[in-house]
């Protein structure tokens, strides 16, 4: 072979190979398509709603002078005879009689901790994980504002430190610091005294240490009567107790809340969510007992929920700011721009790195501009982490997804 035609077949080699090249850069670099990756999405179904609390409530009065101390948190059952509230003279006795619990509580706590029944049968290594623990769990409340539990949590902590000291030896006994606390709790006593007065339960019930003046105005059994403007009157407030109100009694743990809502289909008489406060978060499920749409407005519905709970968030307020929570749903988020339609089957078309496949949706939640897919490991389904096209593929696709789109328009 002659040097003219090495050189030749050289010279196209190299063009040939240029030209793949450049192909390969140009593919790069034009054919990107537009496409958004397969993520897990979760939706939940919620409805604005203020309402008033309802219960059949009897007022406690006292027509004494003083100071009152309550005996119970609010919300507590008491029963007939019980102290729900001791009077004293002055902020001050009620101040030395707290003092007076909380070193009782703390000898109790040192106590615990150097008796030998505690301290024989422990090992410094789990007393570490539990001061871990209840140090975890302190914060993990200081920062949710979840402050109900706090003080038991700090106490449970303090001890496990206590019983810590003496394990290890940091500490040899509390007696010395045992009889400095009965020493103060001795001052205390002598300052607080006993009560001027003591206020009983007249029968058994749940007892509440406040009252806003809609005790003798509301009924559980009149529930069906209110309007909307009743209600609107109510969260707006302007009633007041007699002065020598101290609290309120009722009967039964159940309660009815009642609001107004926007018109929603889902709320149907007997039918069954949860509630949401948004000043605990707490959440608890309620029945729906009656629905009756709001006069001329048809947009609006007036609710009335049955709820079997009973606790202090429930009865700190008449107005309730909540939220109706209906179903959670949780799967792939779909663009709605991406649907596509396949022998009558909707679908997207997801990028497999350079091909192009058509993968079936199940539909579980449909959004405005999205529509949530079952979240499943069939391959013949889009999966999580998918490329999905946003593109149009063909005309065609574009002409079958308007007509089955028309098609299922339709058919609702």
């Amino acid at each position: 072979m002659n040097s003219l035609t090495v050189k030749i077949l050289a010279a196209l080699a190299s063009i040939l190979m240029i030209t793949t090249i450049c192909s390969q850069v140009y593919y790069f670099v034009h054919d990107k398509h537009d496409t958004e990756e397969a993520v897990l999405a979760t939706v939940n179904e919620d409805i604005v709603f203020s309402g008033i609390v309802i219960r059949d409530e009897e007022v406690v009065t006292y027509d004494g002078g003083g100071v009152l101390d309550y005996a119970y948190p609010d919300g507590s059952k008491v029963s007939v005879n019980n102290t729900i509230a001791e009077v004293y003279s002055s902020e001050e006795d009620i101040s030395a009689k707290n003092k007076i619990a909380l070193i009782d509580q703390q000898i109790e706590q040192l106590e615990r901790a150097q008796n030998p029944g505690t301290t024989n049968y422990v090992e410094p290594e789990t007393l570490i994980t539990r001061i871990d623990s209840k140090y975890n769990e302190l914060l993990d409340n200081v920062t949710d504002g979840d402050y109900s539990e706090l003080a038991d949590v700090k106490s449970q902590l303090e001890l496990a430190m206590n019983i810590y000291n003496i394990v290890t030896g940091t500490e040899t006994s509390y007696n010395e610091k045992i009889s400095q606390l009965q020493q103060k709790k001795q001052e205390l006593e002598n300052e607080a005294g006993s009560p001027d007065d003591v206020i009983k339960a007249s029968k058994t019930g749940y007892f509440v240490s406040y009252a806003d003046g809609y005790e003798d105005k509301l009924s559980a059994d009149e529930t069906d009567k209110l309007t909307p403007q009743d209600i609107e009157d109510v969260i707006k407030g302007g009633a007041e107790p007699a002065d020598n109100v101290i609290g309120k009694m009722f009967d039964s743990y159940t309660c009815k809340i009642a609001g107004v809502v926007d018109y929603d289909p889902r709320i149907t008489e007997d039918a069954s969510l949860s509630i949401m406060l948004n000043t605990s978060k707490n959440v608890y499920d309620a029945d729906v007992e009656t629905v009756k749409v709001c006069g001329d407005n048809e947009d609006k519905m007036l609710v009335v929920l049955s709820c079997d709970r009973l606790d202090e968030n429930l009865v700190d307020s008449r107005v309730l700011s909540a939220k109706l929570i209906f179903d959670e749903y949780q799967g792939i988020k779909v663009p709605r721009s991406a649907i596509r339609f396949q022998n009558g089957e909707k679908g997207v078309y997801v990028m497999l790195g350079k091909d192009i496949s058509f993968k079936k949706i199940n539909v579980i939640y449909e959004g405005d501009d999205y529509v949530l897919s079952e979240n499943t490991s069939d391959e013949n389904y889009l999966l999580l982490y998918d490329q999905i096209l946003l593109e149009v593929v063909s005309n065609k696709d574009v002409s079958d997804s308007s007509k089955s789109e028309q098609s299922g328009s339709a058919a609702g």
